[in-house]
């Protein structure tokens, strides 16, 4: 691996869970509210707009939180690096033990992915280090990357 890529977390389900309850909160309340003489009023004891506006808000906390993290995997030369904006992990490739993929399980749909998570095993931590592929752009690129890794493992 002779140059550094790096792999940015996905925020696109969380954008898009926002316009969806955005955009069913606004419907609602327009289907809801009052017309009359050139005015618009909004009824609000209705406790299906404050479901909506938790869901809203909830999602607004989760994407501005998702935005201040700025989650990133980078591929150096000898190591590989899990950074967010408040800490840095350096796994050195020779502490890897081995790299472990996991499948899809059920039925095989077309075009699904094949492989969801990646472990590492490292030789100093009981515990495998979880990567979830389809959490980061260019998955089939950084799938490629821990693949190059796995196999100079072995």
């Amino acid at each position: 691996m002779e140059t550094i890529k790096v792999y940015k977390y996905k925020l696109d389900f969380y954008y898009k869970s926002l316009i969806i309850y955005l955009l069913f909160l606004v419907s609602y309340t327009l289907i809801r509210g009052n017309f009359s003489h050139e005015n618009f009023s909004i009824v609000f004891k209705d406790p299906i707009i404050y479901i909506a506006l938790t869901f809203v808000f909830f999602s607004v906390l989760l994407l501005l939180l998702n935005l201040i993290t700025s989650k990133q995997i980078i591929f150096e030369n000898d190591k590989i690096v899990l950074k967010n904006r408040f800490r840095q992990k350096d796994i050195l490739l020779d502490d890897i033990m081995y790299i472990r993929f996991s499948r899809e399980r059920g039925k095989k749909i077309e075009g699904s992915r094949k492989i969801r998570i990646i472990k590492l095993k490292l030789k100093n931590r009981k515990r495998y280090i979880r990567i979830r592929v389809m959490e980061y752009y260019d998955e089939r690129k950084m799938i490629g990357d821990f693949k190059k890794i796995s196999m100079s493992k072995q």
